[in-house]
């Protein structure tokens, strides 16, 4: 994936925040590339003593090798722990780039890895290259775990995937939260259902953390968590009340954004609400039964249909205007 100029985000549109690293606390950065679309995932840096982690890698090796360049500017040690928050590509497919690394995941994570490859991902995708196949493989990491005096590892999954899990680094009151926040972005759920979502939403918010480092958007505050919470309670209201009566969740998704409601709510704003068709997809996937992710057959025709959605709601909102 490649940008279309040094000034564009990897999708060639005009950045809304800075790339690169951010200090967010005393010795610790956030990886920021914007405008966080498909592939454009945070990352981050956090040293403690003579340690160093990194929190994720990126979608291919020229990205994740550009991050580790300039991550040389700021620790004097290449990061000798990985940890990969997620099984998703954008998060985990530069980890080859840290072959003497100790690589940690959840064991949720660590199997999921296995499965998603650069094909499946390019169905997501609207532009850019190649993509890197997965690096090195982790070990597993349950529950909470304290690294030496470095930050506490939380496994708060499944949500957006299966094995979901956050960095928190208390000394400096800081949540890298990874792809349990979207910022300026919908989210998708390949994992769900919406209440475990919520429920990890609550669980990073009891942190009481001053800054959030999402998987993708700006850093940001509680206030950011609080509405991406509403989001998902609308969620469960509007849509999961729908699947409960028996409608599809296409069906149900697309009443919800071509509603006169919707433009008149504060996730409207965000990029690609046509997502909320794989989260109703996933959503309806494990109340039929099934378990672990949407994938297969299930998970093609719901990107086909996000993308036939996302159609359709840009010509509803080309008659409104």
């Amino acid at each position: 994936m490649t940008a279309k100029g040094a000034n564009l985000t990897l999708h060639g549109g005009e950045p809304r925040f800075e790339r690169g690293f951010r200090r967010v606390g005393e010795d610790t950065w956030a990886w920021l590339q914007p405008n966080g679309g498909l592939g454009e995932s945070n990352s981050g840096l956090v040293a403690s003593g003579e340690h160093v982690l990194l929190i994720d890698t990126l979608w291919d090796l020229d990205l994740t090798r550009r991050m580790l360049d300039e991550a040389g500017a700021l620790v004097d040690t290449p990061p000798e722990i990985v940890v990969n928050t997620h099984s998703d590509g954008d998060h985990v497919w530069g980890n080859q780039l840290l072959a003497g690394a100790r690589i940690l995941s959840s064991a949720a994570a660590m199997r999921l890895m296995t499965l998603d490859t650069p094909q499946d991902m390019r169905r997501l995708q609207r532009g850019g290259g190649v993509l890197a196949a997965i690096g090195s493989l982790p070990i597993p990491l349950i529950g909470t775990l304290d690294i030496g005096g470095l930050p506490q590892l939380i496994e708060v999954g499944p949500a957006h995937t299966g094995g979901d899990a956050v960095v928190w680094v208390p000394d400096v009151s800081v949540c890298f939260a990874a792809d349990i926040l979207f910022i300026d972005g919908t989210p998708i759920a390949w994992a769900g259902p919406v209440a475990n979502w919520l429920a990890a939403l609550d669980r990073i918010s009891s942190l009481g953390a001053t800054t959030y480092v999402p998987g993708h958007g700006p850093v940001c505050g509680q206030a950011e968590v609080d509405l991406l919470r509403d989001y998902f309670e609308w969620v469960q209201r509007e849509g999961v009340s729908q699947l409960e009566g028996g409608v599809p969740a296409t069906k149900a998704a697309r009443r919800m954004l071509l509603s006169d409601e919707f433009e008149s709510l504060p996730w409207a704003e965000w990029g690609e609400p046509e997502r909320l068709v794989i989260t109703l997809s996933t959503e309806a996937f494990r109340r039929e039964g099934g378990e672990g992710h949407l994938a297969g057959g299930g998970r093609t025709r719901a990107i086909l249909h996000m993308q036939l959605t996302k159609t359709e709601l840009e010509r509803h909102r080309g008659r409104a205007r």
